[in-house]
């Protein structure tokens, strides 16, 4: 989808009051394209959008010139559609329903065939970085998977790691926007590029980078749709989900105003987990701002991979919210991959540690209604103390207040606001040296400035009795 296109959507859904934005629009536009003769009933069906809303978006996208009739794209609608949105089908390029099982590739299609003899030059995986080869059958369903949902057809496309190369057989289409690789083994990078520039590939690039750290500014807020096959670790899926979540695209902002835009799609695969571990994967799908629109067991089959069982499960999501934190941490000292989260339980410890807690007290409540410049202050209090942040979370409550809390390489910090109170409250606990969180207190007063202030410590972890002793700061 082009700019402009975008920015005249953008404007439909805002009149339209449609919930579900810009894509809820796209998704109309495809749907009528490829089925040009359904009626509301049929189309509220395959969009997921309520009848009324669809109702309504009709009637906007009749003002604007984009259709011709509520319920009709006709011919000036068809040449709109094609021209701005890039569709290339105007019919189902796989009516029949999708399945896990794909006994033959259809006719159309057949040119994917030529993917099978480049998988044979792959480079061999890397079982450090959590690397099995998906087979053929595989590789091909993913991307009849993303046709037939309407995922390619002009759209920018992110892979977060693919040592199975399923974008070179996504590239074969033709009909992506762009296409871009990120991953941490060159190899894999020399042999997708190599492999591209060979089949001639337009709009293709390829990055190499190590997910771990802080996301590079030039592919953020970018990409319509993330396909990613994350290290088998709940520390690794989380880490690759907040990176999808930076790169999907969640505003546009023209004539002074910022469009948040939702319905953005992510294509995870995941092996199966234990129960407990299973509701760590969805509370983290919904934590990084995301919704699971289906879920396809046993989809992904690979060689070798013993871990997961040779197999794991496709899930079809959707960005609903903009990115939790507007801080593009780094990771870089977190262990993501199976042995060194195996490594990292096998040799734990119990440091000892020092609890800090304090609370400060303020005459005015402006402030402290000013939830992001609490958070600013607050994380930039933990970076000026050399503390190393691995993740962060935070919440805004209803009517006010505010909480954070950052997981550190060395613990926990927390901080909690009460503006009916004019009052905020922190608690920080690190395995580091007693200086860094005596400079995070002396940060914090020094820049909320409160009329009123306590602070204490603890020494933790040590077999005699716990007590806080006062901490005096001038």
């Amino acid at each position: 989808m082009n700019n402009e296109a975008e920015e005249i959507l953008a404007v439909v859904a805002e009149k339209a009051q449609l919930a579900e934005g810009i894509e809820g629009i796209r998704s109309i536009l495809l749907t009528m394209y490829r089925f040009p003769s359904l009626k509301n009933k049929k189309v509220s069906q395959k969009t997921g959008i309520a009848i009324p809303s669809l109702a309504a978006v009709r009637g906007e996208l009749v003002k604007a010139g984009i259709i011709e009739k509520r319920n009709l794209l006709g011919e000036k609608g068809r040449i709109w559609v094609k021209k701005n949105l890039n569709l290339a089908f105007d019919y189902d390029p796989l009516p029949k329903e999708f399945n896990n099982i794909m006994k033959e590739i259809p006719e159309e299609f057949k040119y994917l065939n030529n993917l099978e003899g480049l998988l044979k030059d792959r480079p061999i995986p890397e079982f450090a970085l959590d690397q099995s080869h998906a087979d053929f059958s595989t590789i091909v369903k993913k991307v009849l998977y993303l046709l037939k949902k309407g995922d390619i057809e002009g759209r920018k496309i992110i892979f977060l790691g693919d040592d199975d190369v399923i974008s070179l057989a996504l590239g074969m289409t033709k009909l992506a926007d762009e296409i871009s690789v990120v991953d941490i083994d060159k190899r894999v990078l020399e042999f997708i590029s190599q492999s591209s520039e060979n089949l001639k590939y337009e709009n293709f690039n390829v990055i190499n980078h190590d997910l771990r750290e802080s996301c590079p500014k030039a592919i953020m807020n970018k990409f319509d749709v993330v396909v990613m096959d994350p290290p088998y670790t709940i520390e690794g899926l989380r880490l690759f989900l907040k990176r999808a979540s930076q790169v999907i695209k969640s505003s546009i902002s023209f004539n002074e105003k910022v469009y948040p835009i939702i319905g953005k799609k992510c294509l995870l695969s995941f092996g199966n987990k234990p129960p407990e571990e299973m509701q760590k994967l969805q509370l983290s799908i919904l934590n990084h701002g995301f919704i699971i629109n289906e879920m396809l067991p046993d989809f992904n089959h690979y060689k070798g991979a013993s871990i997961i069982g040779q197999f794991s499960h496709l899930y079809y999501l959707q960005s609903i919210i903009s990115p939790q934190s507007k801080y593009n941490l780094n990771f870089s000292t977190h262990p993501i991959y199976t042995s060194e989260v195996k490594s990292a339980l096998q040799y734990s410890f119990r440091p000892v540690g020092y609890h800090f807690m304090g609370e400060m007290h303020f005459t005015g409540q402006q402030r402290l209604l000013d939830n992001e410049t609490i958070q600013k202050m607050f994380l930039d209090s933990l970076l000026n103390a050399d503390l190393t942040i691995l993740d962060v979370y935070h919440h805004n409550y209803n009517p006010y207040g505010y909480s954070a809390i950052a997981i550190l390489k060395t613990s926990h910090a927390a901080i909690h606001t009460w503006p009916e109170h004019g009052y905020i409250s922190i608690d920080i606990f690190i395995c580091d040296e007693f200086s860094k969180g005596l400079e995070v207190i002396k940060f914090l007063k020094s820049h909320l400035n409160p009329i009123k202030s306590e602070f204490f410590f603890a020494e933790r972890g040590k077999e005699t009795t716990m007590r806080y002793e006062p901490i005096i700061i001038e």
